[in-house]
């Protein structure tokens, strides 16, 4: 269900509110959802966090971003994203908007002067559908400023291991042979490119000073059966 109310919900709180931190939209689900385009929720929810002041990072994969374009360009602090797996195709990512698509978003992005990310997670060694290489050149070429990676583990979640292996007839063990190796090939390759730092890209400073808001158990972007490594932490919306 579309939840309507959060627009007036989230001005309610943001008006209680003493200090600021940066808000991150969102990392259980995509902001722009095929409903978003009806409802505007996530547009009218960075209408009040502009309004209030408030930094935001946003990770999606869908390219109806690109409509609150002027929303985001008047927005004080924003870092936007696109999360990219290593298996990105039909099968393995039905109803999700194609690589190429995700990219030329990114470019958009990155044109208008909008400071842009990718999430690069999870990545699953036994399944990799582009020269991971590659795609972190294609990314940098897409003027994207920031990378993190994720690597796909199932410590802890059962129930996300049986889904796993019942959908893709593979053992997730099998699955993540030699995934340290891949994940520091594909650093080697941010390296590289010389994207910048996360922790730097998603320094946010109010009055010039930093603000100790990190919450370091918390990493964006990633679902909650994967766990990152190199992710950036930020504090919870």
């Amino acid at each position: 269900d579309a939840k309507v109310n959060a627009p007036a919900i989230l001005h309610r709180e943001l008006k209680k509110t003493t200090s600021k931190a940066p808000v991150f939209l969102s990392s259980a689900s995509d902001p722009y959802q095929p409903v978003e385009a009806r409802y505007r929720l996530t547009r009218r929810c960075l209408e009040k966090l502009r309004l209030a002041g408030f930094p935001v990072v946003l990770l999606t994969r869908s390219p109806l971003v690109l409509r609150d374009l002027d929303v985001l360009k008047r927005m004080s602090w924003i870092r936007v994203g696109c999360s990219i797996s290593s298996a990105s195709g039909r099968f393995c990512e039905p109803g999700v908007p194609p690589l190429e698509r995700r990219l030329r978003t990114l470019q958009t992005l990155s044109d208008a002067g909008v400071a842009t990310w990718v999430s690069l997670a999870p990545i699953v060694p036994g399944i990799v559908t582009t020269d991971l290489e590659e795609l972190v050149s294609r990314i940098r070429k897409a003027g994207v400023s920031s990378v993190t990676t994720g690597l796909l583990r199932f410590q802890g979640y059962e129930e996300s291991r049986e889904t796993f292996e019942l959908s893709t007839g593979m053992s997730a063990d099998v699955a993540m042979n030699d995934g340290e190796e891949i994940l520091k090939m594909v650093k080697k390759a941010i390296l590289n490119e010389e994207f910048e730092e996360p922790g730097k890209f998603f320094d946010w400073k109010e009055n010039g000073e930093p603000k100790a808001v990190l919450d370091e158990t918390f990493k964006p972007g990633i679902p909650q059966s994967v766990e990152v490594v190199g992710g950036m932490p930020l504090a919870r919306a």
